[in-house]
């Protein structure tokens, strides 16, 4: 492991870390005055929580640059991809979009990925890999890699809604990915970029985790995801990225048979509000017990909100863990 890039992840961590920090009070008191708040539903109380907490991200991934010499090209589409999925989330958050335009929308921020089109192969365990050649090499970029974004940032995006579970689920994948990348003596922009999306997450976390005293929002999920899918992609580490973020499938299929096949109206609606039992517990609505992973496993098991955040990033760390034992074969 090259101790100098470890250094300057390290250093990039730190400021992304604390420029989060800071900024988050003072966002709280502005989106207060401003009336940017939501209901925290999962609570019997009601309360209103202060909301699109995501922008303090945008500051935190923003300080790439200042640390270490890296290339213009790929810094600049990472974070034009970014800030390209974080407008969708904003505008979804004050217009309340509909998810297939969110999903065509985050697709074309791949755009500036697409543009730089950096590496030419993607490795695989046991020194496996493919290269990126004729026309694999149109197929990747101009389909797969707007397909890994939109993917990705959705996904992030249908697996929130607890406190503390869309923040600390990127927090992991973002680490996991980091380890990755360090370990496997990756280009130096895209462990930069991770670091600071690892750093911004954090962060968020503290003030997201229960009880949350922020909502990210969708600017925070959409934007943060297509981070990460960046990061991914400039790394080329692409199937430890599919592995770490393996319990979001679970809310990809679902939102596509419930909303495209069964064509429920409500689901929407009842995914955002589950039943709070009086010792506390939540349970899904009466026929939602499949519409997302959280409920699957509130149908087998009433939860306070606290142990069904635990249990699910348990399940994401555990596919993190996944993901790092298998770089190193």
């Amino acid at each position: 492991m090259d101790g100098t890039l470890l250094l300057a992840a390290a250093t990039t961590f730190s400021f992304s870390l604390a420029i989060v920090v800071i900024a988050i009070p003072g966002l709280l008191r502005k989106m207060r005055e401003g009336g940017m708040v939501g209901r925290d539903v999962n609570k019997s109380t009601k309360h209103e929580v202060p909301e699109l907490g995501g922008i303090a991200a945008l500051f935190g991934v923003g300080v790439q640059k200042i640390v270490g010499d890296i290339a213009e090209p790929p810094y600049l589409a990472a974070i034009s991809v970014f800030f390209i999925a974080a407008m969708v989330g904003l505008i979804d958050d004050i217009s309340n979009i509909p998810q297939r335009v969110k999903v065509v929308g985050v697709g074309f921020a791949a755009l500036p990925l697409m543009l730089v089109h950096l590496g030419t192969e993607v490795p695989f365990p046991f020194g496996h890999s493919i290269a990126l050649i004729g026309t694999l090499y149109f197929v990747y970029w101009l389909l797969l890699v707007p397909a890994g974004v939109t993917g990705v940032a959705n996904a992030m995006n249908m697996s929130a809604g607890y406190n503390g579970l869309e923040s600390g689920q990127i927090a992991i994948i973002s680490t996991a990915m980091l380890v990755i990348l360090l370990v496997r003596g990756s280009p130096e922009h895209s462990v930069i970029i991770m670091a600071a999306l690892v750093g911004a997450a954090i962060g968020l976390y503290a003030f997201n985790r229960y009880p949350a005293k922020v909502f990210i929002g969708d600017i925070g999920t959409l934007g943060m995801g297509a981070a990460l899918a960046a990061g991914i992609i400039l790394g080329h580490i692409e199937l430890y990225g599919i592995i770490a973020i393996l319990p979001a499938f679970y809310e990809g299929f679902a939102t596509f048979y419930y909303s495209q096949i069964q064509c429920v109206p409500d689901r929407r609606h009842a995914c955002h509000h589950p039943i709070i039992r009086e010792d506390g517990n939540l349970e899904p609505p009466k026929g939602a017990e499949r519409y997302t992973l959280a409920y699957l496993l509130l149908s087998r098991k009433p939860m306070t909100e606290q142990q069904l955040v635990r249990t699910l990033l348990g399940l994401y760390s555990l596919a993190a863990i996944a993901a790092i034992i298998l770089s190193f074969l």
